[in-house]
Parts: structure tokens; sequence; C-alpha cells
């Protein structure tokens, strides 16, 4: 329980926080790994060298800040992260370790004496939630462990099959070298972790599972960066490059992405580019439970040259019969052509009664979230998952 002055304390460092967050995690960072290197073998060091990471601390620190007095208000922020920790396995010996060089990096950029009230307040602070997150994290390992099959840890898999879905779009079909093959939720995602030859430290992306829960395989659907210029994706590119029974290891799937009632009727998918695979996974479970024509599937691609696994989904939508609409956005072919628009919504959405599920890059989702709101989906209704760290949609 933490004492009034403690929250006084804090409440009254949220505006600096908001202002010079970033600051104080780019020095954070920049602190931790000169200091402990050997933890680039957990962070996302692309991530780092575009600055995503820092923002998204930063913005987590200020929403810690400002509810340090309304913490059951950061329940779903702290379950988000503690599913993505859990993917890299992240263990209660790492916390301290960050609270040290975050309290640093606040006194530096602040200029505070040694034992300042701020510096002692956020050591207090960051204690408790370090203590949360702990416990949050636990609970997850020990669910993954107790399921069938269950296991803790990274354990290793076979790439069993590689299928190109489209350009720089190829499945990878996943065994688990001891067979065992624990059921996940749909939506969920699972850590990969694998060393490059060229660098000094491993590499842990998570990736989406797009099968469906109970198959005995793990599918994941993954889109090379080759031609990303600013940062070419590590992972995906050595696993473009990898070949069958090549070994990867997995964490058990995490993630509370997932359908929030699997018994209702109505449910539309909105995904963009590779923002299909969790919800090609929740498309997968929901079909043979629910009545189809309850079921609306929107795909939203660059071209027909990067509809992802379209004659699968062809062959799914001709056996069950659901709502399926294709959106190009630089070419005419599908049921419209461009990008989403109200109207276009409004035309392939009955009614504003069903919860959407929507994925994609943050500018899609951005989009869609504002159509959907000014359709009159409350935000009770809106489910989507960002890709990389846990940042504001807006």
């Amino acid at each position: 329980m933490l004492s009034e002055n403690v929250i006084q304390t804090i409440k009254e460092t949220a505006p600096v926080l908001a202002e010079q967050g970033i600051e104080i995690t780019d020095l954070f960072y920049q602190k931790l790994f000169l200091n402990h290197p050997e933890l680039k073998n957990i962070f996302n060091m692309a991530n780092q060298a575009q600055g995503d990471q820092s923002k998204a601390l930063a913005e987590s620190i200020f929403m810690y800040a400002s509810k340090i007095d309304e913490l059951q208000e950061l329940t779903p922020m702290v379950k988000r992260i503690a599913h993505k920790h859990a993917s890299l396995s992240i263990q209660p010996e790492h916390y301290p370790i960050v609270g040290k060089y975050l309290l640093e990096a606040i006194q530096q950029h602040l200029s505070l004496p040694n034992n300042h009230p701020i510096l002692e307040a956020w050591g207090v602070a960051y204690n408790a939630l370090a203590d949360i997150f702990i416990a949050t994290e636990e609970d997850i390992y020990t669910a993954n462990e107790q399921k069938l099959n269950g296991w803790r840890g990274f354990k290793p898999f076979k790439i069993d099959q590689i299928v190109t879905e489209s350009n720089n779009v190829k499945s990878f079909y996943l065994k688990a070298k001891d067979g065992l093959h624990p059921k996940f939720d749909a939506g969920q995602y699972v850590g990969v972790r694998i060393k490059p030859e060229q660098q000094g430290y491993e590499e842990i992306r998570q990736y989406s599972l797009s099968n469906a829960p109970g198959d005995d395989f793990y599918r994941i659907t993954v889109k090379s960066e080759k031609n990303h210029s600013s940062c070419p994706g590590v992972v995906s590119n050595y696993l473009h490059d990898a070949h069958e029974n090549e070994t990867v290891w997995l964490q058990p799937p995490t993630g509370d992405f997932v359908i929030q009632n699997p018994n209702d009727q109505h449910m539309t998918f909105i995904a963009g580019g590779v923002g299909i695979t969790p919800l090609l996974s929740m498309l997968l479970q929901q079909l043979p439970k629910v009545d189809a024509n309850q079921l609306t599937f929107i795909q939203c691609c660059r071209s027909s040259e990067h509809h992802i696994m379209k004659d699968a989904l062809n062959d799914l939508q001709q056996q069950y019969g659901f709502n399926y609409y294709v959106a190009y956005e630089a070419e005419s072919g599908g049921d419209h052509k461009g990008i989403l628009t109200h109207d276009v919504l409004q035309e392939w959405l009955p009614n504003t009664q069903s919860d959407i599920y929507f994925c994609g890059a943050k500018p899609f989702m951005r989009s869609v979230n504002e159509i959907c709101l000014n359709m009159g989906f409350n935000e009770e209704q809106l489910h989507y998952e960002i890709f990389g760290p846990t940042t504001k949609l807006s």
C-alpha cells in the first residue's frame, strides 16, 4: 500500500514525465545496455533504434504516475504488457536492474541530488509496480505450464513446412520436437527466438498464430522486411531465408487479444495487410461454432499481389458462406478500390450490434477505430492488437 506522500509526489511529477518522458527513457536504455549488454538478448533492438520502445515506456510510466491512486484502471495495460513480457521470458531478477537505471536516468535528467524525495517516492512506486508485474507474469507462466501439454520457457520447434502466401509473406508450420502442442486461444502469439550468425545476441519477436486452436502444429505467417530501408526485419528475414527442418525456439502462446465472448453470433474482423494473422485464427475458431451468415471478414490489401491467403479464404467462404469483402488500395478487382471509408463500412456492416476485431498497421487501425466510433459503435465493441511496443492507438 503506497503512502499518501508517495502518491502525492508521483502525481505531482506526472506532468514532467509527460513532457520529458522520452528523454528520460532514452537515457535509461543507454545506461541499461551499457551496463547489462546481455539484456540485448531480450529487448527488441530494432524498436530501440526506431525509438518505439522509449515512447512506449514513457507512455506507460506517465500512465502509472497519473493513475497511481486508481491502479485498478491500469489492469488492462498491465495484463497486455505482462503477456508481452511472458513471451520474452522476463524474470523477477530483471526488475531490480531496470529499476536501478530508471531511477538513475530520472535523477540525471532532472539534476536531482541523492535521496531527493522524488527519487525516494519513485523507488517505492517502482517496486510496487514491479511486484504487480512479477505476480501477473508468474500467473501466466504457471497457467501455460499447467495446460495439457504445456511448458515454461523456450522449447525447440522444427520448421515442418514453409508456404508462400503472397508477395513477401510466408507461412511457417512449426512442430514441437517433443510432439506436444497445447491448445491456445485464437488471437494469441508466440515469442520466437533465433540467433543470427552475424550478431552476438539473440533476437526474440512475437508472431500471432494464424491457424485454428487445436491443430497438431503452430502456424505463423510472416512478412519479410528486407526492403524496409530504415529497419530491415532481422527475425522476419532470418525466417524467410530458413529451410524446412531447421529449428527455432518458442515460448508458449500468450496475449490477451482474444475473442471476448466466443458465443456471440455477430462478429466482424477487419484485417490490414499481415494484420490478418490473429484475425484468421479467430475466424477459423468461430466458423464451426456459429452461424457463418453472422460473421463478416474484411481484408484490406495493397493489391492482388499482396492478397494474403487469397485462395484459402475464398475456399473457406465457399464452404461456410460467411460475409467476405476485399479492398485493394491500388487496383480494382476486389469489392472496393481504395482505402476503407465510412461509406464502404456502412455498406458492408449491416448494423452496429457486432463486436469489431481489427489489426494492421497503426495508421490503418487508427482510421478503422475512428470510422467505427463515428458509425455508432462504442469503445467496448472495438478490439485491436498493436504490433510492437504497446503504445497509444491515437
